[in-house]
């Protein structure tokens, strides 16, 4: 009988992680939740164990070294192995170039790039015993840019990089390494956007009528590729990047 795999998804908690979680226990496999919100990690740790699946929440901040060692540390010790590692832990502040400080450049890269390379440093060893993969959640932002986010798009342009020299590193040893390119999704990354409106649901409409496939995505958009690209019909799939924007890239500005 096979034995169900276990995924580690940093920033598993909420929004984009907490659909990749969800949908990897839908499938049957295990999840880490390696989050930093203690108060949202316990509660979906706990109503995904009532509905009978098989997970562990780990408190994490990936900007500190020794918390990523532990967490990964602790899901080789709960469940003896890690098949996928998804590095989906990320944050943005809107800027100019000039207006971003010192402390902000720090936060959003160790953050979205340096925790990304710390995850799959650690997560190595377990990785090369099952053979298994990485995604790495990057950004529309990697390829096109809006205004006023110059640091948080280097971060994913950086990811999209990291992705393709580790996808050749780690190939000898059967380690896939592919990277998911959301667009305009609903989560709390949408907040600035939305905040100040009059009427939050139909702003978030409005970001959609400009999509062509006429929605903001749901993070379950994003979970369903990122399992994809886990699984073994994804074998021959390694180094990519896969675009998930409902057709944002593709029209010119009008």
């Amino acid at each position: 009988m096979s034995v169900s795999r276990v995924a580690l998804v940093t920033g598993g908690a909420y929004g984009i992680g907490r659909g990749i979680v969800e949908e990897f226990v839908r499938h049957g496999e295990r999840a880490v939740i390696a989050d930093r919100d203690r108060t949202r990690g316990i509660e979906l740790e706990s109503s995904l164990r009532a509905e009978g699946h098989e997970l562990l929440f780990v408190e994490t901040d990936v900007r500190d070294e020794a918390q990523v060692r532990a967490a990964i540390d602790r899901a080789g010790e709960v469940f003896g192995r890690i098949d996928v590692l998804v590095n989906n832990a990320g944050i943005e502040r809107y800027r100019r170039p000039e207006e971003y400080t010192a402390d902000d450049w720090s936060a959003i890269t160790d953050t979205n790039l340096r925790a990304a390379f710390l995850c799959a440093k650690y997560a190595y060893p377990l990785l090369r015993e099952s053979r298994g993969t990485i995604v790495n959640i990057a950004s529309v932002q990697a390829i096109a840019n809006e205004p006023q986010i110059s640091v948080y798009a280097a971060t994913k342009g950086g990811l999209l990089a990291l992705t393709r020299g580790m996808a050749l590193d780690f190939a000898a040893d059967g380690i896939r390494v592919n990277a998911v390119c959301p667009g305009a999704i609903r989560t709390g990354m949408m907040e600035p956007f939305i905040k100040d409106e009059p009427d939050p649901e139909e702003a978030v409409r409005e970001i959609g009528r400009r999509i062509p496939l006429g929605r903001v995505g749901e993070p379950a958009d994003i979970a369903r590729v990122v399992w994809f690209l886990s699984s073994p019909e994804a074998a021959y799939i390694t180094g990519a990047s896969i675009v998930v924007d409902g057709g944002l890239l593709t029209r010119l500005a009008t």
